[in-house]
């Protein structure tokens, strides 16, 4: 009786299917792929589902997969991170990007977190801090270390600085209220009649003239200045 009751509460603390988060890594370092594999794989909760060292492989396997989070290198043949991470938005797949890089320069990590990535990591990071960053992105998370923070708040301001408060073109305020509507890009590029990477076009430019890196956070932003009611 004792012994069945061990199993049932051993058997309680196995992560359910739905609880596991899948994860792909895109490096070409073999032997830091595999180190960021084997850190992974070792901790409860997440699954890894693939290996790859090139981004068009990265973008194929992440059709294919759809995993929750991918781990990606800024650095890869073919496709570079940011070229992953916009090609997983223009297909709209659901897998959140978290970006490892030996970079640390501020405009490197404001690019990629305005390209969509939700976290950016250096490769000095721990295995904890790799873990913990997935599991926090898979659950809707933004993850930047406290380290690159002042750096970026100055690249944010930087750029604001240079950009002014510019306002948005007719054709960026179109755009930004079928957002606020809740339409995706493909779906914006069919009403406005316009192909899908000249709306991307435009949805960086009010990023950029908002100082903002996404969607909600441009809606949020033209909320507080009075262009959407």
């Amino acid at each position: 009786m004792a012994s069945g009751e061990e199993g049932s509460s051993a058997a309680s603390e196995v992560p359910s299917d739905d609880d596991v988060v899948s994860v792909l890594v895109a490096d070409d370092h073999p032997l830091y792929r595999e180190g960021i594999a084997r850190a992974l794989s070792a901790r409860p909760g997440i699954r890894l589902v693939a290996e790859v060292g090139d981004g068009a492989e990265a973008v194929a396997e992440i059709r294919r997969l759809v995993p929750t989070v991918a781990m990606v290198d800024l650095q890869l043949p073919s496709m570079d991170g940011i070229a992953v991470i916009e090609a997983v938005a223009q297909e709209e797949l659901p897998t959140r990007v978290v970006i490892v890089s030996a970079y640390e320069d501020s405009a490197t990590v404001y690019r990629a977190l305005a390209a969509g990535a939700k976290a950016y990591l250096t490769k000095l990071a721990s295995a904890s801090t790799l873990c913990d960053t997935v599991q926090a992105v898979a659950r809707g998370e933004t993850v930047i270390p406290p380290a690159l923070h002042s750096g970026l708040a100055e690249e944010i301001r930087s750029r604001r600085d240079r950009t002014g408060d510019q306002a948005l073109s007719a054709r960026e305020l179109e755009v930004l209220q079928l957002i606020a509507e809740g339409l995706s890009a493909p779906e914006i590029a069919e009403r406005l009649f316009l192909g899908v990477t000249t709306v991307k076009t435009h949805l960086q430019h009010i990023y950029e003239k908002f100082g903002v890196s996404d969607r909600a956070a441009a809606v949020a932003q033209a909320h507080r200045r009075g262009i959407l009611r």
